[in-house]
């Protein structure tokens, strides 16, 4: 498939797709089609209408119309309507559609989608890393499956930022989940200290110091002396977390990720991690695998 001469379908087209489809046409993209449910009997005035005018796109009637005049379709869709899409478009797809399925999905609805499509279409896992709305065709997306590379070859010709992540559907969209956890998790810590700094009224001083620790390190070092130093020091940090837990309530501030913390180190201990590793290892990847190795073995 060549880039110059593909041709590009979205199924599903609300917000996120139509400012992609926008930026494609300006990569050079022609001919876009676009199909969803609003959009098959969308007139003037009508939402999806007015998105398709302004992005340069056709909004077809039926989904073996996108199917018919696309060679790549970029499935856009809510992710509970996903699978639903998938089943209506699937008997209309070819050996040499490229389907990627960017539908914001778990990877075991990812592992369904690719065993649905079989060998109908060239499937590929996508998740979508970042602000759509924001970031347009620059928006970096993470892509799994065998085909993830041929998505990532073609498309990076027209801007877009694609990174492969594995060869297994549905580990792109682990990915995004994984990296979540973090995400979201460093959002609550951060919510539980700010509110017990500002009952202290120290909030401006606990963030001035918390940004000259982190600021300047690289944040691959910052994973790997957390992770080794924790499996080092785990026991003598229950001790201080206790204190942290006790300052806490004497302020009536939120405990919830520091009583968390105290039950993460506390299972270091029974894991025995400070025997396993008397100092920090210069990787992360022995800690872990120790800890689903205890896991496995508990």
């Amino acid at each position: 498939m060549s880039s110059t001469t593909c041709r590009l379908g979205l199924l599903g087209f609300g917000e996120a797709a139509a400012r992609l489809a926008r930026d494609f046409a300006q990569a050079g993209f022609t001919g876009i089609v676009a199909y969803s449910r609003s959009g098959a009997k969308a007139g003037p005035g009508d939402l999806p209408y007015e998105r398709a005018q302004a992005a340069g796109v056709t909004l077809v009637k039926t989904v073996a119309t996108l199917a018919k005049k696309s060679d790549i379709i970029i499935a856009l869709t809510p992710g509970k309507a996903a699978l639903a899409a998938l089943k209506k478009i699937h008997k209309h797809l070819r050996p040499d559609h490229l389907y990627v399925d960017a539908s914001s999905n778990s990877a075991a609805a990812m592992e369904k989608a690719a065993a649905l499509v079989g060998d109908s279409a060239k499937f590929v896992d996508a998740s979508i890393m970042g602000p759509v709305d924001l970031m347009g065709l620059k928006v970096p997306f993470v892509a799994s499956g065998a085909h993830a590379a041929e998505f990532r070859d073609l498309m990076t010709q027209h801007g877009m930022v694609i990174n492969v992540v594995g060869r297994n559907p549905g580990d792109a969209s682990a990915m995004k989940l994984i990296r979540s956890v973090l995400m979201k998790g460093l959002a609550a810590v951060l919510l539980d200290t700010m509110e017990a700094a500002r009952r202290r009224n120290i909030l401006d001083e606990v963030i001035e110091d918390c940004s000259v620790t982190f600021n300047d390190i690289p944040f691959q070092k910052i994973i790997r002396r957390y992770v080794g130093g924790t499996a080092v020091h785990c026991e003598r940090r229950i001790h201080e977390m206790k204190e942290c837990l006790e300052l806490l309530h004497s302020m009536r501030s939120t405990d919830r990720t520091t009583r968390t913390t105290i039950a993460m180190l506390r299972d270091m201990v029974k894991m025995d991690m400070p025997e396993k590793f008397p100092v920090e290892p210069d990787s992360i990847h022995p800690v872990i695998d120790a800890i689903i190795a205890a896991r496995s073995a508990g």
